[in-house]
């Protein structure tokens, strides 16, 4: 099973004098305090029990893709300085030059997952060198024991300013993670390969039409459930969070799930994820996200 969250924000109470965080440290805009950074490391990997125990009836998934991570320090504060550290997970992780300074990242289960490579995919605009963002994270894996599966972790820009401003960012996110798949010769349905992020687009959208017209089968898009989407804003729901897959793991090969835990909503507005703030509120929730899980037949890995 492979788990994607946007966690909202996970950033540590400490100031990076190369990265735009001063809002989250105790005196910037958030008042962000290491006993609010710890309650989200408690409450992440509490999620993270709680989906294994519910999906499998044992251990967390073999490979859980985070985004809106701040650094390594991070990751490994909730590897090793929760309850967590009973399991053994080890960390993917590249800084980006997202400016201020969220990644995406990859744990992975020692005893099912070897990493066999990883590399961060950077994300630039030929016509606007200045613009920066999160990098797009390459990993091959061998899942306990079969054949390699290639993972590709995602958060595409933002639509700050607007859709249609930003509209042409996220096709270039596109345009890197299909060449990425030509550089690989993974596009068209050779080899095993899942795409698994915050798109910041939905399934009709051009950004994601771009990677399955080029033979990629988006999970999300086809799934019913799915339809009430993952992000609560401006009144309604929105599906941004995806998994694509090559076409050798469609069918009875996986399914999907977003994963609407009742703790995961407000107590004060069960329509909504229980997000960590609003606006510069503290909330102590989740995140403005919910999860989504894709569980994989073993037999289509081999």
């Amino acid at each position: 099973m492979i788990l994607f969250y946007n966690t909202e924000n996970f950033f540590d109470p400490f100031d990076d004098s190369l990265t735009l965080d001063e809002a989250f440290t105790p005196a910037g805009d958030y008042h962000w305090t290491f006993d609010r950074f710890r309650r989200k490391a408690d409450r992440l990997y509490k999620l993270f029990l709680a989906v294994g125990d519910h999906f499998t009836g044992w251990d967390p998934p073999a490979l859980i893709a985070l985004a809106e991570v701040e650094n390594n320090y991070v990751l490994h504060y909730l590897l090793h300085e929760t309850p967590f550290r009973k399991l053994p997970y080890g960390i993917v992780h590249y800084d980006s030059p997202d400016r201020r300074g969220i990644d995406v990242a990859l744990l992975y289960d020692h005893r099912r997952v070897e990493v066999l490579a990883s590399q961060p995919l950077p994300v630039r605009l030929p016509e606007d060198s200045l613009f920066v963002t999160r990098d797009i994270l390459y990993v091959l894996t061998r899942v306990d024991g079969a054949d390699t599966l290639a993972l590709f972790v995602n958060h595409w820009p933002s639509r700050r300013g607007g859709y249609l401003a930003s509209v042409s960012r996220r096709k270039a996110a596109a345009r890197i993670l299909l060449s990425a798949l030509d550089t690989l010769t993974l596009r068209n349905g050779a080899g095993r390969v899942v795409v698994a992020g915050d798109l910041n687009d939905e399934p009709s959208d051009p950004s994601v039409k771009m990677l399955t017209t080029a033979g990629l089968v988006d999970l999300m898009g086809q799934e019913a459930a799915a339809k009430q989407g993952t992000l609560f804003y401006d009144g309604r729901w929105w599906l941004f969070d995806h998994f694509l897959v090559s076409s050798s793991l469609t069918g009875k090969c996986s399914a999907v799930a977003v994963v609407r835990f009742p703790f995961l909503f407000d107590p004060q507005q069960k329509e909504r994820p229980w997000r960590t703030y609003a606006g510069l509120h503290y909330l102590g929730g989740f995140s403005d996200h919910l999860p989504v899980v894709l569980t994989l037949d073993p037999d289509c890995l081999k």
